[in-house]
C-alpha cells in the first residue's frame, strides 16, 4: 500500500517508461538519417544499468521516509519483528526496481515493435539476458536496501547510495575498457619504395591471460559490470553473473539483517 502512495515510486516509473520511448525514438531517428538497419533488440536492455540509479534513488528516499515518519519504530512498536521489517522492506524494493524496468520493457517493446526491425537475436538468448538482468537488480537492491536500512537520515542515504552507485559504474567502466584494449595496434613503416606499410605492433596496455581472469572476474561481480555486459549483450559467462549476484545479494542481506538488529531507533 505505502508503495502505491509513493511519489518516488511513480517517479521512477515514469522516468523508465519515458527511457524507453526515447531509446525507441532515438534509434528510429538513426534509422532515418544514416539508412542503418536499427532492430528492436539493439536498445532492449539498456534500462539496466540506469535500474541501478533509480534503485538507489527508490531505497534511500523510500526508507528514508519510512525513518523520517517514525513508521519503522511504530512497526515495533505494534509487535513487528526487525528481521520482518527489514525482508519487507527488500521485498517492497525489488518489486519496484522490476516494475520499473517492466515498464522500460512496455514502452520500448510496444514503440519498437512498429517502429524497428525485428529482433536479430534469438528470442530465447533475449529472455536468458532478461532473467540474468533479474538477478542484477536484486543485487542492487540488495546492497542499496542495506545502507538505507543503516543510515537514518534521508538525505545522507541517498548522496551515499547515488555515489556508491556511480562509484561502481566509473570502476566497471574502466575494468571494461582494460579489458577492450586490442592486443596489436597498427604502426606505420616506409617501405623500400618510399610507400607507407601497416604492420602490426603488440599493445603494451593488453592484458595477459591471467591479468585478464581477474579483471573479467571484478567485472562480472559488479552489478554494474554486469550491467554493462548485458547492455551490449556481451556475457561471457551468464550463469557466473547469476551466482555472482545471488552471492552479493545474500551478503548484502545478511550484513544488513545483522547490523540492522543491532540499531538503535531511538
Amino acid at each position: 500500500a505505502r508503495l502505491r502512495k509513493a511519489r518516488i515510486f511513480w517517479l521512477g516509473i515514469l522516468f523508465m517508461f519515458g527511457l524507453g520511448i526515447f531509446a525507441v525514438c532515438t534509434k528510429y531517428s538513426d534509422a532515418i538519417r544514416f539508412g542503418e538497419h536499427e532492430r528492436l533488440d539493439d536498445a532492449l536492455l539498456v534500462y539496466v544499468p540506469f535500474i541501478g540509479c533509480c534503485a538507489a534513488a527508490f531505497c534511500s528516499i523510500f526508507f528514508g521516509t519510512e525513518y523520517s515518519d517514525g513508521t519503522i519504530r511504530n512497526k515495533l512498536i505494534v509487535g513487528h519483528t526487525r528481521e520482518a521489517i527489514y525482508y519487507a522492506g527488500w521485498i517492497a524494493g525489488v518489486l519496484a526496481a522490476v516494475l520499473m524496468a517492466l515498464a522500460y520493457l512496455l514502452a520500448y517493446g510496444v514503440l519498437g515493435s512498429f517502429l524497428l526491425e525485428a529482433p536479430q537475436i534469438p528470442v530465447k538468448m533475449l529472455f536468458l539476458y532478461m532473467g540474468i538482468s533479474i538477478f542484477t537488480i536484486i543485487a542492487y537492491v540488495s546492497m542499496f536496501h542495506m545502507l538505507s536500512m543503516l543510515i537514518t537520515r534521508k538525505s545522507t542515504a541517498a548522496v551515499v547510495c547515488l555515489l556508491v552507485f556511480f562509484g561502481m559504474l566509473i570502476l566497471a567502466m574502466m575494468i571494461q575498457s582494460k579489458l577492450d584494449a586490442p592486443e596489436f595496434l597498427p604502426a606505420y613503416i616506409m617501405g623500400a619504395e618510399g610507400t607507407e606499410q601497416t604492420v602490426p605492433e603488440p599493445n603494451p596496455k593488453y592484458l595477459q591471460p591471467a591479468v585478464r581472469k581477474v579483471y573479467q572476474f571484478f567485472l562480472d561481480v559488479l552489478p554494474t559490470g554486469q550491467s554493462i555486459q548485458l547492455s551490449a549483450f556481451e556475457v561471457l559467462h551468464p550463469l557466473w553473473l547469476v551466482i555472482y549476484s545471488a552471492v552479493v545479494s545474500a551478503a548484502a542481506t545478511l550484513i544488513g539483517m545483522v547490523a540492522f538488529r543491532k540499531k538503535n531507533l531511538q
